[in-house]
């Protein structure tokens, strides 16, 4: 039934190197070349705390992706769910079945699902529409595949993310080494 998503390809980056406009970090190589650019006035201090910013700035960008990626996956298998039940709508049409509803949190009742011909999604935020059984699983199947591609550009985000915060680390561990050897020279 989830066959469909197995073929869903991220879109395509073009130039860019993320979906997210995410500045790519810079490896120091030559740290007194860097730190002798005019911004830093030679100061070793100065461009650590621009790293340190840069690595704020990483983070808060990581957890606002977890965040959007975590509510992306629940939108996923809420739309797998949905589209199962409309299988089910479709394979057994006149039958009436039982199911687990959820009357509260923790609270289940088993009700009596009646025969369905028509069923209402949620569209967006705020709009609800009327769909007949195979226009409702054409909808659900074009909602899963761009929520896959949504998934697949965070998974993508969060990776390239992780390559900056690695290569800010090693910018910071080079400047504090310079750092400590221009205090204790030996």
């Amino acid at each position: 039934m989830f066959a469909f998503m197995e073929n869903v390809e991220k879109p395509p980056l073009g130039d860019r190197k993320s979906y997210m406009n995410i500045t790519e970090a810079k490896l120091i190589g030559d740290v007194e070349r860097y730190i002798t650019q005019q911004e830093f006035s030679s100061d070793v201090q100065v461009a650590l705390k621009l790293q340190h910013f840069f690595y704020l700035q990483y983070n808060e960008i990581a957890a606002k992706l977890e965040a959007d990626l975590g509510a992306v996956v629940t939108r996923l298998e809420a739309a797998k769910n949905n589209l199962g039940l409309v299988k089910k709508f479709m394979d057994n049409p006149g039958k009436e079945f039982q199911s687990l509803m959820q009357i509260s949190q923790g609270v289940f009742r088993w009700v009596t699902v009646m025969p369905v011909e028509r069923v209402t999604l949620k569209v967006g935020n705020a709009l609800q529409m009327e769909f007949d059984l195979p226009e409702a699983q054409e909808f659900i199947k074009k909602d899963i595949t761009s929520l896959v591609k949504q998934r697949l550009q965070h998974e993508h985000d969060i990776d390239f993310l992780q390559d900056q915060v690695n290569t800010i680390e090693m910018n910071l561990a080079v400047l504090y080494k310079k750092g400590a050897n221009k205090e204790n020279p030996q």
